[in-house]
């Protein structure tokens, strides 16, 4: 499947509100967008969708997922969502070609991402494509504590 970038526009932005995972991936489920529009989380600000968040789409400018770029100076905190349908289907190599991509054109030197431990078949992606292991620690989160994996990518 082929991707392209694109501003993660508001519609974009409810769309992921709606996806559902199934499951244990129930953990990355979003609240309803009115709940975070109320709570402010960055995906609904205007401004900071435009300047942290692309969206991910496929050759017919269906959203496919999205990637966050959290820029610490020193490196780059990525977050990302693939669509729920698309998980497990081998898609996850080609969206990280695409966040290395879209790093080095920004001129970062080194990629951060954390991952919850659990989740075998997102940290198998992220090794395949070149991400070590740096880190793994206990990290309170909406769902309750969670064990995290931080895995980093250099240039």
């Amino acid at each position: 499947m082929n991707f392209k970038l694109a501003a993660l526009s508001e519609v974009y932005a409810k769309q992921i509100c709606d996806w559902k995972y199934e499951g244990e991936y129930a953990v990355y489920n979003y609240p309803e967008w009115n709940i975070i529009l109320k709570q402010k989380w960055g995906i609904t600000q205007e401004e900071k969708r435009n300047k942290e968040f692309i969206a991910v789409l496929d050759k017919c400018g269906d959203l496919c997922g999205y990637i966050r770029f959290v820029d610490n100076h020193d490196f780059v905190t990525v977050g990302l969502g693939l669509k729920p349908s698309l998980c497990g289907l081998g898609f996850g190599y080609v969206f990280m070609q695409l966040i290395k991509n879209e790093c080095e054109k920004r001129e970062y030197q080194k990629i951060i991402l954390e991952v919850r431990s659990f989740n075998k078949r997102a940290i198998k992606c992220y090794k395949q494509a070149g991400f070590k292991d740096v880190d793994v620690y206990n990290k309170n989160t909406l769902t309750g504590e969670c064990e995290f994996v931080k895995m980093e990518f250099c240039f």
